[in-house]
This record gives C-alpha cells, sequence and structure tokens, in this order.
C-alpha cells in the first residue's frame, strides 16, 4: 500500500479503497488561507492518479465544513491586489480539478460551509449533510458574483433557495433532501460508500 502525502491543511486516511480527504484547521472553522489554497490543488490532483482508491469522501475537521475564506488572508491579501491572480488561478484549479475527477466524491457535510466551502461541498457528486449544518455565499451581499465557481454550483433549480436565503439556508432545503444527525450522517455516508464498492 502506498503511504500518503503529508499535507499541513488537510488530512487523508485510507479505509481499503476509501480515501478520506478532511479540511484540518478546525481552529479556524477550516477556513481556506494560503496553504489550504496549495493543498486542495495538490490534493485533488494527488486522489485523482491514485491507483488505490476508487471512492472519496470529503468532511471537515471540528465543527464547520468550511467558513470558506479565512478572513486573515484575505484582509492581507486586499493589501497586496497582485496576489488576486494567483488566489483565481488557484480557485479555479480547485474547481475544475473537483469537476475533474472520475472517481465518486462524496461530500460529509458535518457543519456550515460559506463561500469557498459551500462551492467545494455543493460541486461534490453527492451530499450527506448534518441537520445542523447550513451553506451560503455571502459575496451576493456586497455586490459580488458568488467567488470560486459559486455561480455555475448545480444550476438554478438545485440552489434557487440557496442563493436567496444569504447568508445561510438550511441545506436540507437546497439540495430537497433530508438532513441527517450525526449518527444518521456516518451511516449514510458508509452505506453508500457501500453500494459503490459493488
Amino acid at each position: 500500500m502506498t503511504t500518503l502525502p503529508n499535507f499541513e491543511t488537510i488530512a487523508l486516511a485510507r479505509t481499503d479503497r476509501l480515501l478520506t480527504i478532511t479540511l484540518n484547521r478546525p481552529d479556524a472553522l477550516n477556513g481556506v488561507n494560503e496553504q489550504m489554497h496549495k493543498d486542495l490543488g495538490e490534493v485533488l490532483t494527488f486522489v485523482a492518479d491514485d491507483p488505490e482508491s476508487d471512492v472519496l469522501v470529503l468532511t471537515g475537521a471540528g465543527r464547520a465544513f468550511s467558513a470558506g475564506g479565512d478572513i486573515a488572508y484575505l484582509a492581507d491579501n486586499a493589501k497586496h491586489p497582485e496576489r488576486f491572480d494567483i488566489d483565481v488561478r488557484r480557485a479555479k484549479r480547485i474547481v475544475y480539478a473537483i469537476l475533474d475527477l472520475e472517481k465518486p466524491l462524496i461530500c460529509k457535510l458535518n457543519g456550515h460551509a460559506v463561500g469557498l466551502g459551500a462551492t467545494i461541498a455543493l460541486l461534490c457528486d453527492v451530499v450527506f449533510a448534518a441537520d445542523s449544518a447550513k451553506i451560503g455565499d455571502p459575496h451576493v451581499n456586497v455586490g459580488l458574483v458568488a467567488g470560486d465557481g459559486g455561480a455555475f454550483v448545480g444550476g438554478r433549480d438545485r440552489c434557487e433557495h440557496f442563493v436567496r436565503r444569504l447568508p445561510f439556508g438550511h441545506l436540507h432545503q437546497c439540495l430537497g433532501g433530508r438532513a441527517r444527525h450525526e449518527l444518521e450522517l456516518e451511516v449514510a455516508v458508509e452505506q453508500r460508500v457501500a453500494r459503490l464498492h459493488q
């Protein structure tokens, strides 16, 4: 079995042919800073080519899936506008890497997902959400198009409610599915993984 690479802001764990990807900055609610932007691109490249996995689960450590852009990082970038192009390329790489995955990507939405966190969650093939999870994209509150690919995630029918109920709408209302308690969330993800391995 191949040794999994280490990343500063993302943890990887393998169980048989299942690879779990955990956004791992719980003290910052898994906010995406410069390092996580880099790590996400590298992780997605790795998992796409990993010959020892055929199903992927994406989740967050701690009480949030992802708070989106790390506020301190965004504030620092506002002082250095030349960094904007770099971040746009990184975000584009993340979005396209998820879209190009040939393996099923299951989102285990353990808590809130905002901005880029919402985009990443909704780009997954299947989303199972804790009943406490909420999702939103505050970009539109300041007159911006939903960032990092959020404008095209899921199309109008899937996310009409998501766009209208900012900053947070209950995820089960957006996806039209039933939200789950933590134990149900674990069982639902395990059952879907088992079905995909049949």
